[in-house]
Order: structure tokens, then C-alpha cells, then sequence
């Protein structure tokens, strides 16, 4: 049995400092490897410090890594929100989690590694909701924005993320409980971890990592740079109905339009919408496609004199939003100020445009009416 836990505890360790190094090397620009770094760092360290005695390390260096591997969770948490959402940033939310489950987490480790004398129950409690509502989050988040997804191969990843994230987070969770319970060896835990970490990890650097059998040959291996899409006809013709629709008829003020919905009204399949706005428009999100839109028309009414005492809800909810909360979000995170800092700006700007104009006219006038120099 040490034999087993061996093989595929230091064969998960060996693999994840392999896609480590491959994130280092290409992948910082990315911010899901960012967190995959973290994630694979907190995991290299639970391998290293827990289980089995013989195999384990101990002594004053397994103490600080004992006190980072203990929020892998929650880095695996980061992990999967980032890589469905191109917009993820860690906000007040993400560091609250972080916040609460951590020091639960801390309190516990203190017990475990014989600092503190007694067990918390609270605490013990906060880190198993903790745990199964990150885990039972990751799967809804991954799930629930499978409609919007416009990238072909990750709304079917997002299927196979679910599932392996209910089998190996959950599963691992009620085995670490059961075993707890019954009073059964703990590194068995982490042995099953194990099991399933490590083809993960090596499907994982298959995916991460290619083969340029032309540098065996000492050959510069050439990047090719992706081409841009050639539409056939079929698809020039669908796209021409996309834009009459989204343009002329202000399909994008429809509040709750779906692709489903906008894909009936261009008269095409839904899976060939999804192809045309993400490979000839560049959208990988349904929700970032319509509010390409939705913002340009309420920047427009922003700007407009005529609308300026219009309130701003009514310009959001005008424009297809459902509520002012996600208006000032998307606008933001687009523009790079408030909604109504725009407005300020722009209708200040319209007022200097307007003052010079006026000053350029009465300049003009005055030197109509001069009397002519001799």
C-alpha cells in the first residue's frame, strides 16, 4: 500500500511541477494560469507534507507549507471562475471567502500540527460548508453560463469541469469525513486524491504542452499566427441579418434576449450563430456581444444634451439592461468611469465646444463690422 501511495503521490508532485514550469515559461500572460500556479503550488505542498509518515516531510519546513496547502480549495475555487469568466477579477467576495475559510482553516492546522490544544468544532464546521459551497458554486458557475459561452470547446468543457469537479472535490470531501468518522487511516484520503490528481495532471500537461519534432533537427520552430475567418456566402448572408437585426431593429434592447432567441429571428441554427459572432466578430460571450451595443447606444444617450436630465436607469434600461447594478458594472469595466462621470465629461465638453463656437462667431462679427484700415 506504501508502494501505491508512493508511486501516484510523487508521480502528482512530478507532474504538476512540470505544467508549473510550462506556466512560467508561456503562461503568465494568462490570468487562469496565474491561479493554476497557486492551485498547483498548495496541492505540491499537501503531497509533500501529509499522509503517510515515512512519506511525508516534517520538522520546521513542513510548517509554513502546511499553513499555505490549506487554502488549495479555495485556489481551485479562483481557478475555475477565471477560466469561465474573461472578465473574472478577485473582488470582495473572493477575499471574504478567503478571509473566513482561512482562519477556520488556521485554527484547525494549529490543532493538527500539535500547537493548540483543542479542536473547534465551529471552525471544523465553517471549513466543510466552506469547501462544499465553493466546490457546489464552481459546478453551478460552470454550468449556468454554458448558453452564454460562445467558445465551441469550452461550453463542452464546461460539462466535463462539472462533473469532474463534483467527483473529485466532493468525493474527496465526504471520504476525508467518512474516514474521520469511522476512524480510519487519513492518508488513504489523500492516497484517492492522489489517484485522480495524477492522469488529470497528465491529460492536463498534454493539453498545455506540444510536440515541434522540427527542434530535433535544430530547426526554429515558426508560431503560426491564426488567419482571419473567410465567410462563405451562407455565413456573409446570416451575419448581414445579424447586423440588420442588432442595428436597424435594436434587438439588443430586447431585455432577456437569448441566442436561441436572436438565432430563430436570423433564421439559422443556434450553433452556427455561436460560430459566426465568435470567430468573425471576436465575442466569446453572448452577454459581451450584446453589450457591444447596448453601451454604444447608452454612451450616445449620455452624451446627448437633449436627454440630460433623462435619469440613467432610464437610459440603462432604454439601452437592454435589466437593472442599474450590471449598467454601471459593464459600463465601467468598457469606458473606464461611472455612467454618470461620462455624462459630466461629456455634456462639460459639449458646453466648452459651445462657448468657443459662440466666441469664434462674435469674433467673426466684430471684424465684419470694423471700419477698413487705410
Amino acid at each position: 500500500m506504501l508502494f501505491v501511495e508512493a508511486f501516484f503521490r510523487f508521480g502528482s508532485i512530478t507532474i504538476l511541477i512540470a505544467i508549473s514550469a510550462l506556466i512560467f515559461r508561456d503562461g503568465l500572460k494568462q490570468r487562469p494560469l496565474k491561479f493554476a500556479l497557486l492551485m498547483n503550488a498548495a496541492l505540491i505542498g499537501m503531497f509533500l507534507t501529509a499522509g503517510s509518515e515515512p512519506l511525508r516531510l516534517s520538522g520546521p519546513l513542513a510548517i509554513p507549507i502546511r499553513f499555505f496547502d490549506m487554502m488549495n480549495l479555495v485556489f481551485v475555487w479562483w481557478f475555475g471562475l477565471s477560466l469561465f469568466d474573461d472578465d473574472f477579477r478577485l473582488g470582495a467576495r473572493e477575499w471574504i471567502v478567503f478571509g473566513v475559510y482561512g482562519a477556520a482553516m488556521f485554527t484547525l492546522r494549529l490543532y493538527f500540527l500539535g500547537i493548540a490544544s483543542e479542536r473547534y468544532a465551529l471552525a471544523e464546521m465553517v471549513v466543510v460548508i466552506g469547501a462544499i459551497a465553493m466546490m457546489a458554486h464552481l459546478v453551478w458557475r460552470a454550468l449556468a453560463g454554458r448558453e452564454e459561452d460562445l467558445v465551441e470547446g469550452r461550453r463542452r468543457f464546461r460539462v466535463w469541469f462539472a462533473a469532474l469537479i463534483a467527483l473529485t472535490g466532493g468525493g474527496s470531501m465526504i471520504l476525508e469525513q467518512a474516514l474521520a468518522a469511522f476512524g480510519a487511516d487519513q492518508a488513504l484520503s489523500l492516497t484517492i486524491t492522489t489517484i485522480f490528481v495524477l492522469p488529470l495532471g497528465i491529460v492536463a500537461l498534454l493539453w498545455l504542452a506540444r510536440l515541434h519534432p522540427e527542434a530535433l533537427s535544430f530547426r526554429k520552430v515558426e508560431s503560426r499566427r491564426p488567419e482571419k475567418p473567410v465567410l462563405d456566402a451562407h455565413e456573409k448572408d446570416m451575419q448581414r441579418r445579424l447586423e440588420t437585426i442588432m442595428e436597424t431593429e435594436r434587438a439588443f434592447a430586447e431585455q432577456g434576449l437569448t441566442i436561441g432567441v436572436l438565432a430563430a429571428r436570423v433564421g439559422a441554427p443556434e450553433h452556427q450563430l455561436r460560430a459566426l459572432i465568435n470567430r468573425s466578430m471576436g465575442y466569446r460571450n453572448f452577454s459581451a456581444f450584446l453589450n457591444h451595443y447596448r453601451l454604444a447606444e447608452a454612451r450616445k444617450a449620455l452624451a446627448d444634451p437633449a436627454r440630460a436630465r433623462t435619469p440613467v436607469l432610464t437610459i440603462a434600461m432604454d439601452a437592454g439592461f435589466s437593472s442599474l447594478a450590471p449598467f454601471n458594472r459593464a459600463f465601467k469595466n468598457e469606458i473606464g468611469k461611472t455612467p454618470t462621470a461620462y455624462r459630466a465629461d461629456a455634456l462639460a465638453g459639449d458646453d466648452l465646444a459651445a462657448e468657443h463656437q459662440a466666441a469664434e462667431d462674435q469674433a467673426a462679427d466684430n471684424l465684419a463690422g470694423a471700419p477698413d484700415q487705410v
